[in-house]
């Protein structure tokens, strides 16, 4: 089913989705770093920024990566040039008590970080699929950051290669309309 837009909104958002078909053409490190700065200057409660980026694109990265991922998410993702894991810190720095936002602004930065890659022709895939203690032991990362998710970026790559069980998602997802979605407040309450 094709989407169905009803407001003119920016090219990038109408044209992101999730592929998993990725190509094994190398990403200039420019436009890892790009997407990175962009991410960067998402919207963070107390200007906080919660979120850190650990960035995976030289081999020896990639297959100690790909190791964290779910056996599904292996199978697909193994040709992403590029895989970030996202982490985020749980605490504010100016008080150390826990900062409840941080999920929401972390998944800010990471919808910054698709749009600013959409727009240099890199495809982004965020996964949730991961060994979540294996991935803090092996990386050593403290209780103090909360591992959110890891994101396949690179340029599409052909369908076809795909085993049959991702062919049949392998292309972008529709939307439920808006009226299903957001509500007036008073209308909300009645």
């Amino acid at each position: 089913m094709k989407r169905k837009f009803v407001h003119n909104i920016i090219r990038e958002i109408k044209q992101r989705w999730s592929p998993r078909a990725f190509s094994l053409e190398k990403i200039p490190e420019e436009d890892i770093q790009a997407i990175i700065e962009a991410a960067c200057y998402a919207p963070s409660c107390f200007n906080e920024q919660p979120w850190r980026f650990l960035i995976a694109s030289e081999e020896s990265e990639l297959n100690m990566m790909r190791d964290l991922l779910t056996e599904k998410n292996q199978r697909w993702a193994k040709k992403a040039p590029v895989l970030i894991l996202v982490i985020a810190h749980r605490y504010f720095a100016y008080n150390g008590k826990e900062n409840r936002w941080y999920q929401f602004d972390s998944g800010t930065a990471w919808g910054y970080l698709s749009l600013e890659a959409q727009k240099r022709g890199l495809i982004t895939h965020g996964m949730g699929g991961f060994k979540n203690q294996k991935t803090r032991d092996s990386l050593n990362i403290s209780e103090e950051y909360e591992i959110i998710a890891v994101i396949a970026v690179g340029k599409l790559g052909n369908k076809d290669e795909l085993e049959e069980e991702f062919k049949k998602e392998e292309y972008p997802s529709t939307r439920r309309p808006i009226k299903e979605t957001a509500w007036r407040l008073t209308k909300f309450l009645d």
